[in-house]
């Protein structure tokens, strides 16, 4: 198997950065920042009113889930969705810069590793800014040869996994099918799968791992990819 794969393509958030932070409640980092971003429009919402009206639809239908937002409580979105980038990528970086976000424990070392034997590259749905900073702030910029965030222009939402757009284009510019994916997200594998490529699905208690994707492989944590890849 030594030789099968050119390239890996690291997932970010929940993969080897710990987005999640270390608080009661999972990314309350992000839940601060859109609070910051309705209070300019006069409007107050609970982290579950946040969840049912604005995280959902935009998770499943993306810029028409956020323009049903927007249409409840009377908003243009192209206005809104540029102020909520704006105040969600200054609180990432700023989570980052101290401490609250980290990297998932033993990520860094096997990186090093696999940067030996691999090029490695970085695909994430989080912004084009915070995959920058990440990098750079967590000095991994050297072993990754490439890496992509999303654009942050609420058209750029149909490019988010499950579409395999820039796993393509990371397959493209190395000039290579030869990529296995690691991802801790089901919609990940199945990019994986559209871009006929194999996956590494980063597994950490979810009930079950829907016919649909059906990884390659299977790890718990991925300090566990040096024994597969």
């Amino acid at each position: 198997m030594e030789n099968e794969y050119k390239v890996v393509i690291f997932d970010m958030d929940g993969t080897f950065l710990n987005s999640r932070g270390d608080g009661e409640i999972p990314h309350v980092w992000a839940y601060e920042a859109f609070k910051k971003t309705l209070n300019n429009y006069g409007l107050t919402l609970t982290i579950e009113e946040i969840d049912k009206y604005f995280l959902s639809p935009l998770y499943s239908d993306g810029e028409e889930g956020v323009k049903r937002f927007c249409t409840r409580f009377g908003l243009d979105s192209e206005e809104f969705w540029s102020r909520r980038e704006k105040d969600v990528i200054e609180a990432k970086i700023e989570a980052m810069r101290s401490g609250e976000i980290k990297l998932c424990k033993g990520s860094g070392e096997m990186i090093k590793y696999l940067s030996n034997r691999f090029y490695l590259a970085v695909v994430s749905d989080s912004q084009q800014k915070c995959v920058d900073y990440a990098l750079e702030h967590f000095d991994l910029k050297p072993y990754f040869k490439i890496w992509y965030g999303r654009r942050s222009e609420l058209r750029s939402l149909a490019n988010r996994k499950p579409n395999p757009f820039y796993i393509n284009r990371v397959l493209s510019e190395l000039n290579t099918s030869r990529a296995i994916l690691v991802d801790d997200s089901p919609v990940g594998i199945l990019a994986a799968k559209r871009a006929d490529i194999d996956s590494v699905f980063v597994y950490r208690g979810e009930k079950e791992v829907g016919d649909i994707y059906k990884p390659t492989f299977l790890v718990k944590d991925i300090k566990e990819l040096g024994g597969i890849l």
